[in-house]
């Protein structure tokens, strides 16, 4: 038995310490208007929301499109809205306002007939994006997030949109305007102002209003809402089941679907381009178009090969993700549980087109210029898992790209390549295009999950990994965009083919999007294991008369790197090699007018904005990053904030419960291992630089290997 220990307390009475000065606790969250629809309006959603729930296996998973369901109908996430969504799901209203206030595009409060957004990440702002918004708020007397008086128009700053070859990009009620100048976006506001009929810069027809856009997100037909009847609401619910049933009945009528391959095919290419050959042909996302390219030969091949097999063969040909792991696609797939017991799980195949990684723009052109090429490498590795379920996880703030897959994946039931019994096969697929509502986590696989499923998208712990248990607690496959749209000509060419391109470890083709200043921005498709020189001698160089200061191999994610590594490979072991990661080949420039820590700041304050909030590390430290930044960048500071700012980050780095913290800490622990004089520049007075010189005027020539 141990001695016992005797304290000896104070008797003097405690010091009295001048209380803290706290910030004001944040308001409480509360949603305004009715709490209830009138009848007529009530009965009309509901027959809406019927049509969108029948679309997915659990019904949980309609939340996020009614949503944007109920968003269309006010403008904003109402009382009424949230009360509507959770008895259509059989949830509890808090259930539902947890969701909405999770994501950044779902809004509390009346919103205009349009919603400018202008993009202020690092990029975008850089080259103008900063006196865009000023601009256009001046120009209509509000504040950022302020809406105008006459109720047309609201404003407010917008993260990365995946459109960085044209930055600066004005975006209007989530459709993209390009290559913008101050004059240009308040030219585009009094023209909307005026009633001007306006088109965006890459779309599919004239510009929606925002309620019309919601829609849009929702899945349901644009323009102003008409009422159903019950007998159009059965019909809805059975979209699903007709249109599955045409691919069967289109064969029954014709025999085969050989004749809607076009009897004349272009020749298969025999090196790059491949995803990007076709791009800039009329038309290049119509089923047409796609054929002549000898679309839907893959599938023909696939489906006559034993799932097995095809698995085997994309395991082969090294083929690794292009989202920013690299994680071999074959060896994911091979992980999916296989069995021909009739009451095993399901099996579900779902597409991260999530791109919301800064600097990142090469899922989004693809979709718009080539939807067909990802819904047919949807089908073949659905048809390889053994999957009746597939889905296509759309980030929400890309209307025009939504709009685009949604077309694809109908024509693609109507020829007989989705649904029942595709082109005589046996093999059944159901195909879902379902559009996110803005939040950067969501590029997490398992975050994304969660969000399909309908919740907050938060990272999960694993394992079990999806493989085991991944959407509805099933073994599910997660792959990006690319990875899929690389399947069918690696199937229509061959292993050896695939592997003739690129390096032995990083094999194959694939897209680099390089931004910033850069003569002709754009999507670049090369073998992997080419350098950024040859990269920027096809795309002109840097902007004349500047040098290239530092750039991002792989998005705002990944370690910096300067002009000593123009020769890297560009492949996953050569960019390791040189500490960095390959990540999204976001490859975003900067010349010498860029301030280091300027940049750093923007995307600091990006992750500090898309913390989902799950771990303290990455919640409670990206806040902090932010204020030592802020600090250094317009009033100075001293070496000890340098320290603290090494400090900050290390705890973060590798300690959060995903990646985003580790994404949050690459850029400063790089910028301070290579610009470390550029940051003792700003002790004395904060930031030497003229943010002027950086700017690009908005009307250069845009391209790059389209």
């Amino acid at each position: 038995m141990s001695e016992p220990v005797f304290v000896e307390l104070s008797v003097d009475p405690p010091v009295e310490r001048p209380a803290p000065n706290l910030p004001a606790p944040a308001p409480t969250i509360t949603f305004d208007g009715p709490v209830e629809y009138p009848p007529d309006v009530h009965e009309r959603l509901a027959a809406e929301a019927a049509a969108i729930i029948a679309r997915y296996p659990q019904s949980r998973s309609a939340l996020l499109p009614l949503l944007h369901l109920v968003q269309s109908e006010d403008g904003f996430i109402t009382r009424a809205g949230i009360l509507f969504c959770a008895a259509q799901l059989d949830l509890t209203a808090a259930q539902v306002a947890s969701v909405a206030t999770f994501y950044s595009m779902y809004r509390r409060n009346p919103t205009g007939e349009y919603l400018i957004g202008v993009c202020t990440n690092t990029l975008c702002a850089t080259l103008g994006g900063d006196d865009i918004l000023g601009s256009v708020c001046e120009h209509l007397g509000i504040d950022p997030g302020d809406t105008t008086a006459d109720s047309r128009i609201t404003v407010e700053h917008v993260e990365c949109n995946a459109a960085c070859d044209f930055a600066p990009v004005v975006m209007v009620n989530w459709e993209f305007f390009d290559s913008q100048t101050p004059d240009t976006a308040i030219e585009l506001v009094e023209d909307l102002r005026a009633g001007v009929p306006t088109e965006p810069s890459r779309g599919t027809g004239s510009l929606c209003s925002f309620r019309q856009t919601a829609r849009t997100l929702a899945g349901l037909p644009e323009g102003p809402t008409s009422p159903l009847t019950l007998r159009e609401v059965r019909g809805a619910v059975l979209r699903s089941e007709e249109r599955a049933s045409k691919g069967a009945l289109a064969t029954s009528l014709e025999g085969t679907r050989d004749q809607t391959t076009p009897t004349t095919q272009a020749a298969e290419p025999e090196t790059i381009p491949v995803l990007s050959r076709h791009w800039q042909e009329p038309d290049s996302w119509t089923l047409d178009n796609y054929l002549q390219h000898n679309g839907y030969q893959g599938l023909r091949k696939a489906l006559d090969t034993p799932p097995d097999d095809i698995i085997e063969l994309i395991k082969a040909s090294g083929l690794r993700g292009r989202g920013g792991a690299g994680f071999p696609v074959g060896m994911k797939w091979s992980f999916i549980p296989q069995s021909d017991d009739p009451d095993a799980q399901p099996h579900y195949l779902v597409v991260n087109a999530d791109e919301s990684e800064p600097g990142t723009c090469k899922d989004m052109p693809l979709m718009l210029a080539s939807p067909h090429s990802l819904v047919e490498g949807v089908i073949i590795a659905a048809y390889a898992i053994r999957a009746h379920h597939a889905f296509i996880y759309v980030r929400g703030e890309v209307a025009s790209v939504i709009r685009r897959l949604r077309t694809a994946v109908d024509d693609a039931y109507a020829a007989g390549y989705l649904g029942r019994d595709i082109l005589g096969s046996g093999f059944d697929l159901e195909l879902v295009v379902h559009a996110g509502a803005g939040a950067y986590i969501c590029g997490e696989e398992t975050a994304l999950l969660d969000s399909l499923e309908g919740r907050r998208g938060q990272p999960r712990l694993r394992p079990p990994f999806p493989a085991v248990a991944g959407l509805y607690a099933s073994p599910t496959v997660v792959n990006n965009v690319e990875s899929i749209a690389s399947v069918p000509p690696i199937i229509r060419n061959g292993v050896d083919w695939f592997r003739s391109m690129g390096t032995e470890k990083s094999p194959g083709f694939t897209l680099y999007s390089l931004s910033g200043h850069v003569e002709r921005p754009g999507q670049y498709e090369a073998a992997l294991g080419i350098t950024l020189r040859e990269l920027l001698d096809r795309a002109g160089g840097v902007r004349a008369g500047h040098q290239l200061k530092f750039w991002t191999p792989g998005g705002s994610s990944t370690p910096l790197l300067t002009a000593e590594h123009l020769d890297v490979p560009l492949d996953y072991e050569g960019v390791g090699a040189a500490g960095s990661m390959l990540g999204t080949k976001a490859l975003q420039i900067f010349d010498e007018t860029t301030c280091v820590v300027g940049a750093v700041l923007r995307w600091t304050q990006f992750y500090a904005h898309e913390s989902c909030g799950k771990c303290t590390p990455c919640r409670e430290g990206t806040y902090w990053l932010v204020q030592l930044l802020k600090r250094l960048e317009t009033e100075g500071g001293t070496t000890a904030d340098l320290d603290t700012l090494a400090d900050v980050t290390n705890s973060i780095v590798g300690k959060s419960f995903c990646a985003l913290g580790d994404g949050a800490g690459s850029p400063i622990v790089s910028s301070l291992k290579y610009f470390r004089d550029e940051y003792d520049a700003h002790l004395a007075s904060g930031c030497p630089f003229d943010a002027r010189f950086a700017r690009t005027s908005g009307s250069g020539s845009q391209g790059g290997q389209r």
